[in-house]
């Protein structure tokens, strides 16, 4: 669980985010929403403990956060699959890699380098992590950007097993995605910023089974 209160961020005597207060639970998934520079990203880099420079408290009894930003953390050098078995968030067993290797179409790729991978492939490497991965929190900034239809319905299916089995989801998007169940309570909150009353405001939008 994430408890935050009173939280706020400023960069360059600009007010990103500004006394924001509220609760993750177990099982619970929140979509955040906002025009760009609305501070969605700077958001989940704080939660993550990347950005420690802000005023006000983020408390969490996760031990385990998977954080998957624009900059996806991949070694060049190393082979995908390796990539992958080196992943400290990596606790599944060899045979799952396979399996999941060929569900993102990555099988045949596997021991090719990362620097001969495009752009696309290399995404799809890190939605490897994200479907391997047995986090308690996930923090996914943008996790269905450039992706096709079948990759979509693939990562909304992998949030929805997380969600099942007691994980926390954070993600941003611009889009609405199928995640919820059809049976469910949204309850919406906006970052209130000078910024976003502006423009467009952190929208969370939090759906969890009832």
């Amino acid at each position: 669980m994430i408890k935050v209160e009173n939280l706020s961020y400023s960069f360059n005597d600009f007010t990103l985010l500004e006394n924001l207060n509220f609760e993750v639970n177990p099982s619970e998934i929140i979509h955040l929403k906002g025009e760009n520079g609305s501070g969605k990203s700077t958001l989940l880099k704080i939660l993550s403990g990347i950005l420690n420079n802000f005023q006000g408290k983020v408390l969490s009894t996760d031990k385990n956060v998977f954080f998957l930003g624009h900059n996806l953390g991949l070694k060049d050098s190393l082979s995908v699959k390796d990539n992958l078995l080196l992943d400290y968030r990596f606790n599944s067993e060899v045979d799952s890699l396979s399996e999941a290797l060929k569900l993102f179409e990555l099988n045949s790729m596997k021991e090719t380098k990362l620097f001969n991978l495009s752009q696309g492939q290399r995404k799809k490497v890190s939605l490897v992590q994200l479907f391997l991965s047995k986090c308690d929190l996930f923090l996914l900034d943008e996790p269905f950007a450039n992706l096709d239809k079948k990759g979509i319905e693939l990562i909304e299916n992998t949030i929805r097993d997380h969600q099942n089995r007691g994980s926390s989801v954070i993600f941003t998007s611009h889009e609405d995605h199928n995640i919820s169940s059809r049976e469910r309570l949204n309850r919406t909150a906006v970052a209130a910023t000078e910024h976003a009353r502006q423009s467009a405001s952190v929208l969370a939008v939090r759906n969890f089974w009832r």
